[in-house]
């Protein structure tokens, strides 16, 4: 079976072609935010053959929104002239992964003084992902859990007190460990979670400035 994974909930993005389990092809970079022309120069770099393709998968978040928006769009195009199935998973699963802990909180900077969170055991999600005040993460998160994120820099002195890699540094999700976990899940016939990000915020409705 060959993956092709799309990770962009972070400020570090990655495509990754995965088969049989294992990563073949695997590029990264740091988003400039300006445009996506480094996702198109990536996925053109790797020089997929997209007719041996059997699934697309994408990391819904929680994260940058505008990068998972853009994944889902990439993913569901690549994968529309043939009807290949795409696989959408929670990005926290593929970090949870990468470190290998028993058990993990993925934590990001939410904006507006707030915080999400959501706990792992191994890879799978056994807190949902939630909204929360920066006082509330203290009792979220299980005494003894490992906790990272890829905004470590941004909550360096909310993080302090808990349990954390020695570096002390922000962690990414990768598309290549995504690609692995959707092989393995696809194998154990679980099913994809909701094609569409994972957006924390409820949406905000901007009155119009002018009449309809």
């Amino acid at each position: 079976m060959k993956i092709f994974a799309i990770e962009l909930s972070s400020r570090f993005g990655s495509v990754a072609l995965v088969e049989n389990g294992q990563v073949v092809l695997e590029k990264s970079w740091e988003e400039n935010f300006k445009n996506r022309q480094q996702l198109f120069d990536s996925i053109a770099e790797l020089g997929v053959d997209w007719a041996t393709v059997d699934c697309f998968a994408v990391g819904r978040g929680p994260g940058a929104f505008s990068g998972m928006r853009i994944g889902f769009t990439v993913a569901n195009t690549l994968a529309a002239p043939d009807k290949k199935p795409v696989y959408a998973l929670n990005s926290g699963a593929a970090l949870s992964a990468q470190l290998g802990a028993e058990q993990t909180a993925v934590v990001g900077d939410a904006r507006r003084g707030k915080v999400w969170a959501g706990v792992f055991s191994g890879t799978e999600l056994v807190k949902e992902f939630k909204l929360m005040e920066l006082d509330e993460l203290s009792a979220f998160v299980p005494d003894g859990t490992l906790v990272v994120s890829p905004d470590h820099d941004r909550l360096t002195e909310l993080l302090a007190d808990f349990k954390i890699l020695d570096s002390a540094e922000p962690v990414f999700p990768t598309a290549g460990k995504l690609g692995e976990l959707v092989c393995q899940r696809l194998q154990n016939d679980i099913p994809s979670e909701p094609i569409e990000p994972l957006y924390m915020h409820p949406p905000v409705f901007i009155e119009p400035r002018f009449p309809a």
